[in-house]
């Protein structure tokens, strides 16, 4: 912390530093011209401004110089420990967005930061390129030509195709641009290509093998819009969802005789059921109840009926019904055993009570109205007491006819609903607006429903306790996440991997017409693969049946040649295909990875079917650790919408947009360092404000990095390299300074916090840097060109360029690699492109012996001596003052080692005061000196020589300096006036 005491004590010090900024610069203007030549001034041609597009443009000529596209390919010819960070497959379905480019570039840092640390980086960018996602959107932009008219499956999917290496083009061209390290033309992955696809039917052969694939018939979330299953992954939730929620009295028509009393006659009394979906009522087998609650039987008072409900629900129930109910009977829960109910819409169908763990008191009366084809509960009752399970509801969301005449052709979510509820009418109590959280598509944004049908499913409950068990050994960043994963796995009994659309891997299974019989087997399977590692999976639906199960399949598979068979229409769930990408992305045997990077939605979707269909084939986690992002919102944390005008286009933010002043062009660089900057977040806000700061920020570093390059003009390492012994002892500090500094650093880059190294980065450049640069100045101008002093500090420099310049690296690449080609000289050679690259550096580790805790201690020391000093002066004319400081003991003996000399104006301690001149007294001053002086006494507490502290008294004599204001160095060192100081002189005479 070189300085930090001086920089935040108080406003006074934080003046005086500003000062010495803006005071050196001025001093230099004034500074006559006939010594201009004889100073040491700073000379490099690294621009400074990156205004008005010159950022964008200048990047893309660094992007050819320093060899972006070759640096992958070059990393992976090293003999290096491996590294694997496997690219999560974003969906090839539109254009890049901010979202893309915090998930890209948070993995760039990461591997760019791999290759400095001397790792080989096993990267390989891949896409989605499946689903109903790219359905949609390729049906919308190809509507001419693919419509309901001509929506043939190999229509569709030729369609979808291009529209998926459409999208893919754009993005990958957006990802160069970003910086972002990979061999983009040899090894990207896509779920299309028929290698993969191939391998994940030899996957889903695999998991039906050991037990985990399963088919059955059961409630799944349904969305009509898209006419297929859906699973929990590709839902959302509306929390303003307005359902017609009904209180609906059932007739109790058999109560057991243990109820039958003179408060509670035989007949004459109703069930009292709360349900949001009035559709499934005509589909109801069974009421529910839980042998935990107490139920009670109220009589209304105003019309005399009878309703049983649950005692805790008495209250709100009366409240809601506006009627007031008399608790007449307390019904113990088992007592409702072997009671019968009539169906409201047909009194001749006696139906049963039955009891059920998921019935609670938290909405509506304890009593659920049970639907089994339209939800999961209910379905597991009708199971456990052979219900029905007929499903009345098409694949369209409509009743069909076995729902009856009343029923048949409506809409459940429309007109069937609003007419449930017309024909139950004198059944109802009461109907409410119910506002609550409803899910809906995750793509066409419509409700779903839950509909009973035949799926294909794994058995997440088989898997669980080992992936629960694998998934604990996982490092997760930010650790807090990690809860969320384990809460999603818990709560997860199955897995519906089966979709009923077109754009996708079809599921590899044929059905005997006669006796409908699912065919699956090795054989049917093997020869699929075959098919598909020639044609792809067009093949499902390009080739004859004679082709895809031809005669010798039907042989070996011991099945009737001359019988039925037709093909599945299902196609596997896009959390399959990108889940399998660990199997289908690796050319062999696929390893574990050390890094998934994405963002926290992943949990529910890639993360979850990753792991879960690793560890059913080999029983472990995919990946060593889980890196979790949050995801970009405008500055008032608004989600981004087209409709609301929020959106924020990346390559705006590179390239500017029409109206410049607007949006203004700041590169990538300032993409870049605003998704390190806040990745930590989970909502990442972006916009003007947020971009400029981000853009001043580097702006101020890149002042910092010029004034060190230019300042090293003339130091070569292997000419004027300074052993640590001979360094000067505030120079010594600094790197001690900068060991702390570099260290913090790698460990935050080794736990993947890049928020935290630029955070560290803003406050050492603007703290210690700066600081340093204050102080250090006038030796590295106006002392001897190759003297020992301002050779000294140029050590100091060059590893502070070196450091802050790998700190940036991962960040910032573009910058850093400016900043390297302008150190090692700008490459001509079109031969040589890319063979100075920063990353084919090493990561810079500190030096141990920049580690030095006693000169720590002692500048501690002293610069609470040069707060006391600026505190008593109150003046931004420091350079104007001499001090004498007059201590004893341990403090006079460190202050002897910054200043042998009794009095000198050029030594460390003068150099760390900033002032004219110090005098080093054992005693205190004469009374004469006294009379004109600013007298101030302190108390420090000093390390010993034991490593104890002790406190010390200090005094500080402060008077305005007697010399003169040299012409060259513009210090108040010169005896006489018009002419220089002597150090100066000598300088001039050594030539």
């Amino acid at each position: 912390m070189l300085f930090r005491q001086y920089l935040i004590a108080e406003k006074v010090s934080w003046s005086c530093h500003a000062y010495f900024r803006r005071a050196f610069c001025k001093l230099r203007k004034k500074s006559s011209s006939k010594y201009s030549d004889t100073l040491n001034l700073p000379k490099t041609t690294f621009p400074l401004t990156m205004k008005n597009g010159v950022a964008a443009v200048r990047e893309l000529e660094l992007q050819q110089v320093c060899g972006f596209s070759e640096l992958y390919a070059w990393q992976r010819k090293q003999k290096r420990e491996e590294y694997i960070l496997h690219d999560g497959p974003p969906y090839a379905n539109g254009n890049p967005h901010v979202g893309h480019a915090i998930n890209k570039i948070l993995k760039d840092i990461t591997n760019r930061y791999k290759v400095l640390k001397g790792y080989k980086v096993h990267y390989v960018p891949g896409w989605d390129c499946h689903g109903l996602p790219i359905e949609l959107k390729a049906m919308e932009k190809y509507k001419a030509s693919v419509n309901s008219g001509s929506s043939a499956p190999q229509e569709i999917r030729k369609k979808a195709r291009q529209f998926a290496k459409d999208a893919i083009l754009i993005q990958s061209n957006a990802f160069k641009r970003w910086g972002v390290m990979a061999d983009w033309a040899n090894t990207c992955y896509f779920t299309y290509d028929k290698e993969y696809e191939a391998k994940q039917l030899q996957l889903f052969y695999a998991l039906f093998k050991k037990g985990y694939v399963y088919q059955d018939y059961m409630p799944v979330y349904w969305s009509p819009s898209t006419r297929t299953a859906l699973a929990e992954a590709e839902l959302e939730y509306n929390p303003d969802y307005i359902s017609k929620a009904i209180y609906l009295k059932f007739p109790i028509s058999r109560l057991p005789p243990a109820l039958q009393t003179n408060m509670i006659p035989a007949k004459g009394i109703y069930a009292l059921v709360w349900t949001t979906t009035p559709w499934t009522i005509p589909a109801n087998q069974a009421i529910c109840y839980n042998n935990s609650i107490r139920y009670c039987v109220g009589k209304c008072l105003e019309s005399g009926e009878l309703f049983l409900f649950a005692a805790d629900c008495h209250q709100n129930i009366s409240q809601t019904l506006g009627k007031r109910l008399e608790i007449i009977s307390e019904v113990p829960s088992d007592a409702l055993q072997g009671s019968k109910y009539t169906h409201p819409l047909s009194p001749e169908r006696e139906l049963p009570f039955l009891p059920g763990h998921h019935v609670t008191t938290t909405k509506g009366t304890g009593l659920v109205h049970t639907a089994p084809a339209h939800g999961h509960d209910d379905f597991k009752i009708a199971l456990q007491n052979g219900l029905s399970l007929d499903c009345t509801v098409n694949e369209d969301g409509v009743f069909n006819e076995s729902a009856g005449p009343e029923f048949s052709g409506k809409e459940v979510l429309g007109d069937g609903n609003s007419h449930a509820i017309e024909l139950l009418r004198q059944h109802i109590c009461h109907i409410e607006d119910f506002t609550h959280r409803y899910p809906i598509d995750w793509r066409s944004k419509k409700p779903v429903i839950i509909r009973a049908s035949r799926q294909w499913f794994i058995n997440t409950e088989r898997i669980k306790e080992k992936a629960l068990e694998c998934f604990d050994a996982v490092n997760v960043y930010p650790k807090s996440m990690g809860q969320g994963m384990v809460s999603l796995l818990n709560s997860r009994p199955y897995w519906c991997i089966s979709r009923q659309r077109v754009w996708g891997v079809p599921i590899p299974v044929f059905c005997q017409q006669d006796t409908g019989k699912t065919i699956l087997n090795s054989h049917t399977v093997g020869h699929l693969v075959e098919l598909v590692k020639q044609h792809g999976t067009d093949c499902w639906w390009d080739l004859p049946m004679e082709e895809l199960l031809p005669t010798e399949v039907l042989q070996k598979s011991g099945l009737d040649i001359n019988g039925s068979y037709v093909k599945g229409g299902d196609i596997f769930d896009i959390w399959f295909d990108s889940g399998s990408s660990w199997m289908c992305a690796f050319p062999e045997k696929p390893p574990v990875a050390d890094l998934y990077l994405e963002g926290t939605d992943q949990f529910r979707g890639w993360f979850q079917s990753s792991l879960l269909l690793n560890v059913a084939l080999h029983g472990q986690a995919p990946y060593k650790n889980l890196l979790v992002h949050g995801f970009a919102v405008d500055e008032e944390g608004k989600k981004m919408s087209k409709s609301i005008g929020n959106v924020v286009d990346p390559q705006v933010v590179i390239d500017g947009g029409k109206d410049k002043k607007k949006d203004p062009s700041y590169g990538a660089d300032v993409l870049r360092w605003w998704a390190a900057r806040y990745h930590t977040e989970n909502s990442i806000e972006i916009g003007p404000t947020v971009l400029e700061q981000s853009n001043e920020t580097i702006y101020k570093l890149r002042k910092v990095l010029r004034f060190l390059l230019g300042n090293l003009n003339d130091f070569n390492l292997d000419e004027h390299e300074v052993g640590m012994g001979d360094l000067l002892p505030q120079d010594q500090y600094m790197l001690h300074q900068l060991h702390g500094f570099v260290t913090k650093v790698t460990d935050s880059y080794d736990e993947f916090d890049y928020h935290r190294v630029l955070v560290m980065l803003e406050k050492f450049v603007n703290m210690e840097v700066a600081a340093y640069i204050v102080i250090a100045k006038d030796r590295l101008y106006c002392d001897c060109a190759d003297s020992l002093t301002r050779r000294s500090g140029q050590m100091v420099l060059h590893h502070l360029l070196d450091i802050l310049t790998k700190t940036c690296a991962p960040i910032l690449p573009h910058l850093a690699e400016e900043i390297h080609l302008h150190r090692c000289g700008d490459m001509s050679d079109d031969d040589a492109l890319g063979e100075n690259s920063i990353f084919k550096e090493a990561w810079s580790e500190p030096d141990p012996d920049w580690f030095n805790p006693d000169i720590d201690d002692t500048f501690k020391s002293l610069l609470k001596i040069r707060d006391l000093f600026y505190k008593k002066i109150m003046s931004s004319e420091v350079v104007m003052f001499d001090v004498a400081i007059s201590s004893s003991g341990r403090l006079s003996q460190l202050l002897k080692t910054l200043q042998p000399d009794r009095i000198s104006g050029n030594s460390p301690l003068t150099e760390l005061l900033q002032c004219s001149q110090v005098t080093i007294l054992d005693g205190p001053p004469q009374s004469v000196i006294l009379e004109k002086a600013r007298v101030a006494h302190g108390e420090i507490e000093i390390a010993t020589e034991e490593k104890d502290t002790t406190t010390e008294a200090f005094t500080l004599t402060i008077i305005p300096s007697p010399n003169y204001r040299c012409e060259r160095c513009r210090r108040t060192l010169a005896t006489k006036p018009g002419q220089p100081c002597q150090r100066c002189m000598d300088v001039l005479e050594m030539g």
